[in-house]
């Protein structure tokens, strides 16, 4: 253990790449990119606790907030495409939000997600799913935060769901308290 103690990170890095290869390597640096976009996401806009991020096979999806274990997962096929892995994240992150929301609050807001959390409408029903307002909540503020904090114009490509998303957003339902 002391040995690494004493290495520099270039060193450290070639240990690490020896041990476990050059694309867990790249992985890793993505997940630490990844884990200070939910930092600040956290600190700035949520005031929530931070939460662990991590590449795991999702079928069908690009990311989940895994409410069990309190973890985001990231589909490692969108490794290389880092604003769909940003907006995934902060989609996941407005997901914790609402989970801490609905067990803290009493509120309008609180009883309607909490509502459809129960009643969670799952993938099997695409069209259900994402016409949720807790989806709908999630792609909104993902799409708000990628313009205000990193400058970034995204929107879903399916123009249904993003015309429900810019009137959820114009409502003011994504202030609501």
């Amino acid at each position: 253990m002391n040995k690494y103690v004493e290495m520099t990170n270039e060193e450290l890095k070639e240990e690490f790449i020896n041990w476990f290869g050059e694309e867990k390597w790249e992985e890793e640096e993505i997940l630490d990119f990844l884990q200070e976009v939910i930092m600040n996401i956290c600190n700035e806009y949520l005031n929530v606790n931070p939460i662990p991020v991590i590449f795991e096979e999702i079928r069908g999806n690009i990311s989940v907030f895994d409410y069990k274990e309190c973890i985001i997962k990231v589909n490692p096929k969108y490794k290389n495409d880092k604003v769909t892995m940003v907006a995934a994240v902060v989609h996941e992150l407005e997901h914790y939000y609402q989970a801490l929301y609905v067990s803290n609050f009493n509120t309008a807001k609180a009883k309607r997600w909490k509502e459809e959390l129960q009643n969670y409408i799952n993938e099997s029903d695409p069209i259900g799913n994402v016409f949720q307002e807790v989806e709908i909540d999630a792609e909104a503020f993902a799409e708000v935060i990628l313009s205000c904090e990193y400058g970034i114009e995204y929107k879903n490509p399916n123009p249904l769901l993003q015309e429900a998303i810019e009137k959820y957003i114009y409502s003011g339902k994504l202030l609501e308290e």
